[in-house]
């Protein structure tokens, strides 16, 4: 599978997955946030997670499987959401946490085929 399409796939679960749980968080609070801002936040982050996510294929150039991709996806999420939260990067500025769900997701693209392929790199 080509880098643009993994990233694409990725960038894709990584928007859903977000748009779910954080609409899911503020549904159930009760805290009245329109869902367009929930959806703005979240392609945002998405597409800069994204690219985060392309550039560390380019440096890896190897693939996954979409159940890796959506699995990589839900990891990053949740590795940006709690450590913005740890760190209090939600109080600081929108970008700092955008500059985590890049790191991480930049991180991500260039370990996971390591976990997923063992054999490869036993």
């Amino acid at each position: 599978m080509s880098i643009i399409k993994q990233s694409s796939i990725f960038t894709a679960f990584l928007i859903t997955f977000g748009f779910l749980l954080r609409y899911y968080s503020v549904y159930k609070s009760g805290v009245d946030i329109s869902i367009l801002n929930i959806a703005v936040s979240v392609i945002v982050a998405g597409l800069i997670g994204g690219v985060g996510f392309y550039l560390g294929q380019l440096k890896i150039k190897e693939s996954l499987a979409i159940k890796h991709l959506a699995f990589s996806a839900t990891l990053v999420f949740f590795m940006s959401h709690t450590l913005s939260n740890l760190l209090g990067l939600y109080q600081i500025s929108w970008f700092a946490y955008v500059a985590v769900v890049f790191i991480i997701a930049f991180v991500a693209a260039v370990r996971m085929p390591k976990m997923f392929n063992k054999e490869k790199y036993s």
